[in-house]
């Protein structure tokens, strides 16, 4: 578990840092100047003189182990400490705009069942990407992906041998990203301005991780469909089962969708009593096809044992 993309501004007031070992790239008409360290693009420093404003914006595990693959806390400090020193700035007493918190974890199944079984996040808008899924508001996104794949994206072979040697990492695992991208922690967090000082406490960092954990058991998931036997099989339950496989490509609930489609039928058609009958009915249907109400896919425990051994 790791902080990885940060947004961060400080003001500079008298404080003039240091370019010596900044790379110029491009000055826009908002007045910000974008610099990149020696050429890293891991990191991008903005600096706006008109405003005396510096911003820091980037992945500080790419930054300081080139891969985000396994990175601790300490490497992500040494990041900051190291960015102050080039600077020449207490970049401790910068305000966090933005910033990640996620872990990787090896699952026993191909990641593309997350995808297709991890449906909502009530109260967020969900929207599929090219390898993996993401729920959104105003202050939060939460983050699925194929961290295998984003790897082979970002890293050429060689670098991936270094990974198998250094951290066990093995290309034919299947390894899933589950990230907090809070865009406001301001906001999010309602305990008044996150400095970068804040964020690399220990204290924080355990906030961070349990609302993670809280974060992910909160998605609503596809319920596993046991079939044992032919009663089970029914001409009600059948139609049901092909709409719980249809609801993991929408995605939907389907359990909703009839819900919704009862609630929506004229009285003319169907009383309120009728309406409840039907839906006690479907009910005890769905009932049938399930022996317990979890996921298949929920990695909830992988997660809360990595939680666990983070803090031991």
């Amino acid at each position: 578990m790791n902080f990885d993309y940060i947004e961060a501004v400080i003001s500079l007031d008298k404080d003039k840092p240091s370019l010596d070992y900044l790379d110029y790239q491009a000055c826009y008409n908002t007045g910000w100047e974008k610099y990149l360290y020696e050429g890293c693009k891991a990191v991008e420093v903005w600096l706006n003189p008109d405003t005396a404003m510096l911003k820091i914006k980037g992945s500080i595990p790419y930054f300081v182990e080139g891969h985000n693959f396994n990175s601790s806390h300490s490497a992500f400090k040494s990041g900051i400490d190291h960015l102050s020193n080039v600077l020449a700035l207490d970049l401790h007493k910068a305000e966090m705009k933005k910033f990640e918190y996620g872990t990787i974890l090896e699952i026993p199944f191909p990641v593309n069942d997350i995808f297709l079984s991890h449906l909502k996040i009530p109260g967020m808008k969900t929207k599929p990407f090219d390898y993996g899924i993401y729920f959104e508001d105003r202050v939060l996104k939460v983050k699925l992906y194929d961290a295998n794949r984003n790897l082979k994206i970002k890293l050429n072979r060689q670098e991936r041998e270094r990974l198998t040697l250094n951290f066990g990492y093995n290309v034919h695992s299947n390894y899933l990203k589950i990230e907090n991208h809070y865009k406001n922690p301001y906001n999010y967090f309602k305990q008044g301005i996150i400095s970068l000082g804040d964020m690399l406490s220990p204290d924080f960092e355990t906030i961070c991780k349990h609302d993670l954990s809280e974060k992910y058991k909160s998605i609503m998931k596809t319920k596993s469909i046991n079939l044992k036997n032919k009663k089970q099989l029914t001409s009600s339950t059948i139609p049901l089962i092909i709409l719980k496989e249809y609801e993991r490509l929408l995605p939907c609930s389907a359990e909703e969708l009839i819900k919704q489609k009862i609630k929506s039928l004229p009285a003319s058609i169907m009383t309120n009593e009728d309406k409840k009958s039907r839906r006690r009915q479907i009910k005890a249907n769905f009932k049938k096809l399930y022996s317990e109400q979890l996921c298949q896919y929920d990695v909830s425990g992988i997660l809360l044992n990595q939680l666990i051994l983070s803090e031991s």
